[in-house]
């Protein structure tokens, strides 16, 4: 589909496993039908109005809207969230409502979660989402919130640092995918976050998501076997 968000990411093995890294910062594991988000953070604006904070009004449903692009473009059956899903209290709002909006619009998408810091006060079956806990094994991956590497040697999918980069004569920093020999670190799906200026060390490799496409700096990923 040109122009879709599957049509502009970046395919590669990890751990063995094919998975595209899409620009609208997602991974996508085809061999679950899954996609992986990380940072959501339903509700962030809401607190920030709430404490006197202006910011503009708008950014759940923008999230949203990529997130039903996203299923769309890849026909993912499962949408798991490595932390972060709730940005302060789940008090009812506009953003709760936008949310079980979108989950009976995607009744038959399975979401799960991981558990992240800002989620404390996150009801799972409020919100329509299964609770995995604060990791997961699938694969040769283990899946969570917090980037500490896995001592039994799975490759980890991680979120919480919400890494950013640089992108050569593109003017800003963009979100990044953080690509560590035993680790990968999701970009924060969320538009409205902050993020960290990944210095990539030895190793280390960043997919920077450029206006929807993932671009892979200063490397050549490898071709994978179809």
């Amino acid at each position: 589909m040109p122009g879709s968000p599957e049509s502009e990411g970046l395919a590669l093995s990890l751990a063995g496993e094919h998975v595209v890294l899409l620009g609208a910062r997602a991974l996508h594991w085809p061999a679950r039908a899954r996609l992986v988000i990380a940072d959501l953070h339903l509700g962030k604006s809401h607190v920030f109005r709430r404490h006197g904070i202006a910011v503009p009004r708008g950014a759940t449903g923008d999230d949203l809207a990529r997130l039903t692009d996203l299923v769309a473009a890849t026909g993912a059956r499962e949408l798991w969230i490595v932390g972060d899903v709730l940005h302060g209290p789940a008090s009812r709002a506009a953003w709760r409502d936008a949310w079980i909006a979108w989950r009976q619009e995607h009744a038959g998408v399975d979401v799960a979660v991981l558990a992240g810091n800002h989620d404390r006060a996150l009801d799972g079956a409020a919100l329509g989402v299964r609770q995995l806990g604060e990791a997961c094994d699938d694969g040769p991956f283990v899946f969570r919130h917090l980037p500490h590497p896995d001592t039994r040697g799975r490759h980890v999918i991680a979120g919480h640092v919400h890494p950013k980069t640089r992108a050569p004569g593109v003017p800003r920093s963009w979100p990044a995918f953080w690509l560590r020999p035993d680790m990968t670190v999701l970009p924060a799906f969320s538009d409205f976050t902050g993020g960290y200026a990944v210095d990539a060390g030895q190793g280390d490799a960043l997919v920077a998501c450029v206006d929807g496409s993932a671009l892979p700096l200063g490397w050549t990923p490898p071709p994978h076997p179809h």
